[in-house]
C-alpha cells in the first residue's frame, strides 16, 4: 500500500472520501467552473475545514488548492462528491476517487483524459483500452492470497479487494497528477469553497 488511505482516515474521512484531481493551476478558476464564488472562499487548514465535515449534507463544501505543477486537488468536506460533468465540459483532465463505506465501498474511477469522460471499474484497472492505462503499471485488480472481508449490514472496510482497489485509485491519481497525498499536503493551507449542489 502507498499509505495514502491511512493518512486520510487519520484525518477523519472514514464516513466518506471524495477527492478530485483536476488539471489546472488556478484554484479560483476551477472553483468558478464548479459554480463557486472565489470571493467567499475561506483560507484554512484541513483540520479547520473538517469542522464542517458532513457527508451527504444538503450543501457542498470543498477544500481546494494547489496539488502539484499543473494540477489542483479538491476534497469534498460536506455534501456529495463533486459533479464531474462540469469539469468534463471544459476539456480538462480529471480523476475522482470516492470511498463510501455505507454504499459501494470503492466507486468506479470517474475520469476525463481531456476529450473523453467516463467511469472505470477497479476490476479492470489493467485494461489496455482505457486512457490512463500507462499509469496503471504494477497495479492489479487482485493479488494471490488476498482475502476479501465483506460484512453484511455493516459499513465496508478498506480491506481485502476493497483496500487494494482504493490504494490502486489513490496511487493512479498520484501518478497522473505527479504527487501522492502525504502529511505535507494535508498540513497545507488551502481554501474552503462553497459549491452549488
Amino acid at each position: 500500500m502507498t499509505e495514502q488511505w491511512p493518512l486520510l482516515a487519520a484525518r477523519g474521512f472514514d464516513d466518506m472520501f471524495a477527492g478530485t484531481w483536476i488539471e489546472g493551476d488556478d484554484p479560483d478558476e476551477i472553483a468558478r467552473v464548479l459554480g463557486s464564488d472565489p470571493a467567499t472562499a475561506v483560507p484554512c487548514g484541513l483540520d479547520e475545514a473538517m469542522r464542517e465535515y458532513e457527508p451527504y449534507a444538503f450543501r457542498e463544501l470543498v477544500w481546494l488548492g494547489e496539488h502539484s505543477p499543473g494540477w489542483t486537488h479538491a476534497i469534498t468536506i460536506a455534501g456529495p462528491r463533486l459533479r464531474t460533468d462540469v469539469l468534463a465540459a471544459t476539456g480538462r483532465r480529471f480523476l475522482q476517487v470516492v470511498w463510501e463505506p455505507y454504499g459501494l465501498g470503492v466507486h468506479d474511477l470517474y475520469y476525463s483524459d481531456g476529450s473523453t469522460a467516463g467511469r472505470h471499474s477497479p476490476t479492470e484497472i489493467a485494461d489496455p483500452g482505457w486512457p490512463y492505462h500507462q499509469y496503471a503499471t504494477g497495479l492489479a485488480p487482485r493479488r494471490p492470497g488476498l482475502i476479501d472481508v465483506f460484512t453484511t449490514g455493516e459499513p465496508a472496510r478498506p480491506e481485502g479487494s476493497l483496500g487494494l482497489w482504493l490504494d490502486n485509485w489513490l496511487t493512479l491519481a498520484g501518478r497522473v497528477s505527479g504527487r501522492l497525498i502525504d502529511e505535507r499536503y494535508l498540513d497545507a493551507t488551502r481554501r474552503l469553497y462553497s459549491v452549488p449542489i
